[in-house]
């Protein structure tokens, strides 16, 4: 290696110039690139691809249009809703006539066509309970008929009659409506929603609620943004032409709003994170090597020019960032500058020794490079590991790290020696350091030399006294403890679950047919299932489509007793109805009373249950969040009898779905997180091993001896086993975003000790002082800049993301203090032995 190293110095020395304007074209091209990048904000980008749960839940959130819907909730103070129907029925007509919306829907009264059509007016018996049976036998006997004619005759005569009465009596004179909305508010006297007035209100009126489905997808970022803009505009506008009511507020939920508000948090991140990491790095390098400024902005390019084209490689690669590569210019960051410190503490220091420029690169990259060359292999190697995770997020996050920082070892050995040698070209002063304060390396070499067996102690002190944090160490998948800090879009998410009373995640049950037949004897097993396990306390209440098509079973009881109703010919039942209107001097339409009598009678006759044909042509958007025409499947939202799911009752409900047959399948967040903590964890231990072996090849290679390997490899050993413990011991949980970069910390941590090793062994004599002193002070601002690295990740909103830096810093302080401590401490009592 170190005659290859020779050989690149003298090629830089002779063409530092060019080489620095190719950087400076291949930047410019980068920066290009890297606008055009955009970020996926899908949590589901970041999971195992071929993933059985994952691929259902996925499945089920595109062919049900979970992700694809808004919701608009306006929420009172102290007032009724009702009071504020003007501004619903603004804000929905507003959001009808949006070019970004398909459909707002805001009232069951709205879509008169819709109703019209509804198998409810074909089959209006079949929907009806046992109360709503008797009434309607009751209502169409003779006696009945002529009573309620007599009431809507008392009824228009009263003071308090409006219009409204008289055409409601007109179009349905017998009142069938009235028996019908008995029975469906009998039937769902629990639900969440009042549907008493048309509107979709909460139980207490204090909330209304608009749902509307854009045209676009959630995970199109471009009209994520116009969306998120258009739906600002209207509610603002709407609240003005609405007089700006005070005690009223309005919240967006949907995973479109979710997207643009994690779309933006992220990029907050990105930028806020790496400029936080530059300003405290540059500041650590000034503040310990004193460089000049044009030291430090050869620092600050070497390092712009190589995070660019790394983000470039990504775009070309992926096409995108995900929500776990976001972090990548943070980490890589505190990364590539550690090459470069290395590079100006030795250049300046050997060019002022030999006043030859390309000598003193030489032996900067022959002596420091090999080292640095081969931390960047065992670093980006680390990376590349965590790709076996399966998890798709790390897999990106693996290559694009690992393709990082072989760039940045390039861009070092290139473009960092060619700006050195430019601006050292007029005398070594130009480059030279100011008086540097004293980085305390000094003290460590006493403490080390005079106290090894103290040191070696109080480490195994230390790792016995957080060892038992691994028993504490736990996993939160909580998408909730993992996403954005303070989410707005979250919050009336929670909001809509506590107006609709609804308690925890939903499981999804979907079962799928061949053919319509199958699926409706797959609707009535669903059905009973349901029910069962509401009966037995498994689950609380269920959401199903038999709130809008009773299941087939339930029809053929209904049919059973129909047979005994009376006038269920139309001429007797048009006679019988025609007498009393004129009885009571009403003046009607023929041909609509025997139109409307009719259907009333062709209904009663009819002994066919209404099925999915009846409602596929049916606009009702309601339907198609539990019935699939194209893939003729159905699916039921279940929720917890308490807050959250149990993991037994979650096995249960498993085991008895997979029971039922391949064409039946069991969804949701709780099932989807508990199912990938096996994954994770299986991934990452995998990776760990993976990146253990490749580190242990390559510094073998590179030290040729079994003792060397293991003393390098002891400092990341000791720090990768000491992070969960630490995390275990203060509470930190580990999740499926950091779980699967805790192999990263050998990435991180390796590094120091092959720079020990490396002063150590190839310097000219063999002593631990000596080798402190080469690279000690490197060491320490190497761990530094990690840590300020890695560490801004922590102030990311994100939490799933901050929790990423908490583990990386954790390691990267562990494994420096090792390496500069106990590694040196085993060294000098090698020595003495």
């Amino acid at each position: 290696m170190e005659n290859l190293l020779k050989k690149i110095s003298g090629f830089v020395f002779l063409y530092h110039k060019p080489i620095v304007f190719i950087y400076v074209l291949l930047t410019a091209l980068s920066l290009i690139t890297v606008f055009n990048m955009e970020i996926k904000t899908d949590i589901i980008d970041v999971l195992p691809e071929g993933n059985k749960t994952v691929t259902q839940f996925r499945d089920f959130m595109e062919k049900y249009g979970a992700s694809d819907n808004i919701t608009v909730i306006l929420e009172t103070g102290n007032s009724p809703i009702e009071d504020h129907t003007d501004l619903v029925e603004t804000l929905a007509d507003k959001l009808k006539r949006s070019p970004l919306i398909e459909y707002a829907d805001y009232n069951i009264l709205q879509d008169t066509a819709a109703a019209a059509n509804s198998p409810m007016v074909k089959y209006f018996p079949l929907y009806l309970d046992e109360s709503g049976l008797k009434e309607l036998r009751e209502r169409l006997s003779p006696d009945g008929i002529a009573r309620q004619i007599s009431l809507n005759r008392r009824k228009l005569f009263s003071p308090f009659s409006s219009p409204a009465d008289s055409e409601l009596i007109t179009r349905d004179p017998l009142k069938i409506s009235d028996i019908v909305a008995g029975s469906f508010r009998r039937a769902h006297k629990d639900d969440a929603l009042d549907l008493s007035t048309g509107f979709y209100l909460a139980k207490d009126h204090s909330a209304a609620f608009i749902f509307a489905k854009p045209k676009g997808k959630s995970r199109d970022m471009a009209f994520v943004k116009e969306l998120k803009n258009e739906l600002d505009s209207i509610t603002q506008t709407a609240l003005k032409e609405n007089g700006n009511p005070q005690n009223i507020k309005i919240q967006l939920a949907g995973a479109h709003i979710l997207s643009e508000e994690v779309r933006q948090v992220i990029r907050h991140d990105i930028i806020s994170s790496s400029v936080l990491s530059v300003v405290v790095i540059a500041l650590l390098i000034w503040i310990v090597y004193r460089v000049r400024g044009i030291v430090l902005a050869a620092v600050g390019f070497t390092m712009l020019s190589s995070l660019l084209m790394t983000l470039a490689f990504a775009y070309f690669i992926f096409g995108s960032l995900n929500i776990v590569t976001s972090i990548v210019a943070a980490v890589l960051i505190g990364l590539y500058v550690d090459y470069s410190i290395h590079m100006i503490k030795r250049y300046p220091d050997e060019l002022r020794k030999n006043k030859d420029r390309q000598k003193a690169l030489e032996i900067t990259l022959t002596r420091t490079g090999s080292a640095f060359t081969i931390s960047a292999f065992t670093t980006s190697l680390s990376f590349f590991s965590i790709v076996v995770t399966g998890f798709e997020g790390l897999y990106e996050l693996g290559i694009v790290s690992g393709i990082g920082v072989l760039i940045c070892l390039i861009s070092n050995i290139f473009l960092m020696s060619s700006l050195l040698l430019w601006a050292g070209s007029r005398g070594f002063e130009k480059i030279m350091a100011f008086d540097t304060p004293s980085s305390g390396v000094e003290k460590l070499i006493h403490i080390v030399t005079r106290y090894p067996r103290h040191i070696v102690l109080a480490g195994a002190f230390f790792i016995v006294f957080l060892g038992p944090g691994l028993t504490k160490l736990r996993f939160d998948n909580d998408p909730e403890h993992i996403g954005v800090k303070d989410s707005r879009s979250v919050e009336a998410l929670k909001t809509i679950h506590r107006k609709l009373d609804k308690k925890g995640e939903p499981l999804c049950l979907i079962i799928k047919g061949k053919n319509h037949n199958e699926l409706s004897a797959g609707f009535d097993s669903m059905e009973k299932l349901l029910s069962g396990w509401r009966n037995d306390g498994l689950i609380g209440r269920y959401d199903s489509l038999a709130v809008l098509l009773p299941p087939p079973y339930l029809q053929k009881i209904k049919i059973e007793a129909l047979k005994g109703m009376p006038l269920t010919e139309s001429s007797k039942l048009g006679k019988v109805v025609t007498g009393a209107l004129e009885k009571n001097g009403f003046i009607y339409d023929r041909d609509y009373i025997n139109s409307y009598l009719n259907n009333i009678v062709t209904a009663l006759n009819g002994r066919e249950v209404a099925g999915f044909r009846e409602i596929e042509t049916v606009s009702d958007r309601r339907i198609d969040l539990f019935f699939n025409r194209h893939n003729i499947s159905l699916a039921a939202y279940i929720y917890p009898s308490g807050g959250e799911w149990e993991k037994h009752t979650l096995s249960v409900l498993q085991a008895s779905v997979e029971t039922a047959g391949p064409d039946w399948s069991l969804t949701g967040a709780p099932i989807l997180f508990e199912a990938i903590n096996e994954s994770i964890i299986a991934g990452s231990l995998l990776a760990v091993f993976v990146t253990l072996i490749s580190n242990v090849i390559v510094i073998y290679l590179f030290f040729r001896k079994a003792l060397h390997v293991l003393l390098v490899m002891l400092p990341v050993i000791i720090g990768f086993l000491l992070t969960p413990a630490i995390m275990g011991f203060f509470n930190a949980p580990l999740n499926f975003i950091n779980m699967g970069t805790v192999a990263l910390i050998f990435g991180l941590g390796v590094d120091y000790g092959i720079y020990i090793m490396q002063a150590y062994l190839k310097e000219d004599k063999r002593d631990i002082g000596s080798a402190l002193r080469f690279s000690g002070k490197n060491i320490l601002m190497c761990a530094a800049t990690t840590v300020a690295g890695c560490g801004s990740i922590i102030t990311a909103k994100f939490t799933g993301i901050a929790s990423i830096g908490l583990v990386l810093t954790i390691g990267a302080v562990l494994c420096a203090a090792t390496a500069l401590l106990v590694l040196p401490a085993l060294l000098s009592l090698r020595k003495g032995e």
